[in-house]
């Protein structure tokens, strides 16, 4: 017997067996009926262990194809026992092990219409064909008050077109933009964004309560990993609420919950949960001591007296007092959405702050333009936009000019996904011997401005040591300062953070060498040396200039500008008005012994007078 033929014998006898030991199964619990798909066959034998009347099934299996860049109809042989009328369905969106041959065979032949995918990564995944076809069913069941608990994916990235094989050539109708997340019409990509990202540290929101849900993540949490994060965007229909957060603050699971036609929020529905190798033993804890507590409808075995809490059977000032509370919640949805909304509008007013860290090329020099007017400079010239609109031919030239005041400064900016070398540092000086003799005037003088390992995080890059001691010398003595948008962006937040007059950054740009990222209205007066967490109490030691009780001062720690008020102050003990330099002086503080270290630099704030 060939080989093949012989693997395709033993799969269906497997099948058989699998198929004879579920219709010998006798469940405790007739309800809630659970369809498991594509989930280990020890989560099933874990759950019927635990009494539940489950099934389990898959949508298919990826297989391998020739890579080309051609195309293949898809084939695709799923499994899903009686899915039209589960009421709890739980899906792992992992794709099961890629098979070296598709299961099953064309369903049409080559001249009729049909699914064709690109065979461009050498694999077909068939999930999203009957993931549509079973789509009208489950969303039948999540309006009929069923639950979806989803193990997540990322979105499959997959080419997938309508159409047919005619002499030899592939006929395409129309692309088809469905995935691994299309069982469900609200999970489209217009309602939910899933995003592909990597990690392994998450955590519950603030928010978290003693909510079963809640309690059952944190035990959970440690054995989690995510390879997607999420963000919703039409709420209309349904609201998303983050049960789980990665270290950057981005959704990595969510409960989504829909309105009925009355636009009332009804229960949790859809819970979707970050991976986890502990399936197994997860599925029957969420179903014995989380879910029921989520949909007592359809647990009746363990409702027990609950049934009385029914609406049917509820007093009336209770129903009143439930009423209050939806009310409430949309009273609360409004002021979210209005929060959003301004959200939204602040993000879009100083969009460039962003941009400056993320960007390159014509936009990165056309946001930082806008920072430079931002902060007062009033006479900023793009000269690439110039150079553009010539018919001519001109040579490069420097990016930007600022024509404030002596000395004119040129400016050369660059986005880089590393570090910079010397030559991009000191590539601006050639453009000032040139407007020197151009514009027969000596007062001229550059800057750099890097945006270095613009694909990292900010607070991940090289910040410290951004520049050579080579580079910073050069600047020294040819002078020329040079900065990062990193430093921009800082000294701009901390601007409108704490109102700042935006000529103390003005300043800087005009200083030779490395730009300090401490604005010039910040004058150093000493270091901390002690905190006492208990009292809130730091000690300074003055090592220049003297301090008075009401002086503000500030601080540069971690990348954050932090400013207070001397409220009072002694020194061995004793209150003062004054301390002066080589004293040590104690102050209380509203900041955390985290937030101020030992050795934290101290700052004078001086206002526009120099006090």
């Amino acid at each position: 017997m060939p080989f093949k033929k012989k693997i395709n014998k033993e799969k269906k006898e497997e099948t058989k067996e699998k198929e004879a030991v579920t219709k010998e199964f006798k469940p405790k619990y007739n309800k809630p009926k659970i369809l498991l798909i594509d989930l280990p066959e020890k989560a099933l034998q874990n759950v019927r262990s635990a009494g539940f009347n489950t099934h389990s099934g898959t949508f298919g299996s990826p297989y391998k194809v020739e890579l080309s860049s051609g195309y293949k109809p898809l084939i695709a042989e799923p499994s899903l026992p009686n899915f039209t009328e589960q009421e709890i369905i739980i899906i792992d969106l992992k794709p099961p092990e890629t098979l070296n041959e598709p299961e099953g065979k064309k369903d049409v032949p080559l001249g009729v219409e049909n699914w064709w995918v690109k065979c461009d990564i050498g694999v077909i995944d068939p999930r999203p064909k009957f993931m549509l076809y079973v789509q009208k069913h489950f969303d039948r069941i999540l309006e009929h008050g069923g639950l979806f608990v989803i193990f997540a994916k990322s979105r499959l990235n997959q080419d997938i077109v309508w159409g047919k094989s005619e002499y030899g050539r592939l006929s395409v109708n129309k692309k088809l933009k469905y995935d691994n997340w299309s069982f469900l019409s609200i999970l489209n990509p217009e309602n939910i964004k899933v995003k592909e990202d990597f990690g392994e540290e998450i955590s519950l929101p603030d928010y978290s309560n003693d909510h079963p849900l809640f309690q059952f993540l944190k035990q959970e949490i440690k054995n989690c990993e995510y390879d997607a994060i999420f963000r919703s965007f039409r709420e209309s229909d349904f609201m998303w609420l983050p049960i789980l957060e990665s270290k950057y603050g981005d959704d990595v699971a969510g409960v989504i919950i829909p309105k009925d036609s009355e636009g009332n929020h009804l229960k949790e529905r859809i819970i979707i949960l970050p991976q986890t190798e502990n399936k197994s033993e997860v599925i029957p804890t969420l179903l014995k001591e989380v879910l029921p507590e989520i949909s007592p409808h359809l647990f009746p075995h363990v409702e027990g007296a609950r049934w009385v809490e029914r609406d049917e059977y509820e007093l009336e000032s209770v129903l009143n007092l439930k009423g209050q509370k939806v009310e409430a919640r949309k009273r609360v949805e409004k002021e979210i959405k209005e929060l959003d909304i301004k959200i939204a509008e602040e993000r879009g007013k100083f969009g460039f702050l962003h941009r400056i860290i993320t960007g390159w090329s014509d936009e990165l020099v056309r946001d930082v333009k806008t920072c430079l007017e931002f902060i007062g400079f009033e006479q900023v010239r793009d000269v690439d936009e110039e150079i553009k609109n010539k018919a001519k031919k001109v040579p490069k030239q420097e990016d930007l000019q600022i024509l404030d005041d002596s000395p004119a400064l040129l400016i050369e900016i660059k986005g880089l996904s590393g570090l910079p070398k010397e030559i991009e540092t000191n590539q601006v000086e050639k453009y000032i011997s040139r407007r020197m003799k151009e514009w027969d005037r000596t007062d001229i003088r550059g800057v750099s401005i890097i945006n270095h390992l613009r694909n990292v995080h900010g607070l991940e890059r090289e910040n410290e040591n951004v520049f050579s001691k080579q580079q910073k010398e050069d600047a020294e003595d040819r002078d020329i300062t040079i900065l990062t948008t990193w430093d921009l962006f800082l000294l701009i937040r901390g601007m409108i953070k704490w109102k700042w007059n935006p000529k103390a950054i003005r300043e800087l740009f005009y200083q030779k060498g490395r730009m300090p990222r401490v604005p010039a209205h910040y004058k150093p007066i000493g270091s901390i040396t002690h905190y006492w967490e208990k009292l809130g109490v730091i000690e300074i030691k003055i090592s220049n200039d003297n301090i008075n009780k009401g002086q503000r001062i500030g601080y540069f720690i971690n990348s954050v500008y932090l400013e207070e008020e001397i409220q009072s102050m002694q020194v061995d003990q004793q209150g003062v008005e004054v301390a002066t330099q080589g004293q040590s002086v104690t102050i209380k503080t509203r900041y955390s012994k985290k937030e101020l270290p030992k050795k934290a630099t101290v700052y004078k704030v001086l206002n526009d007078s120099g006090s």
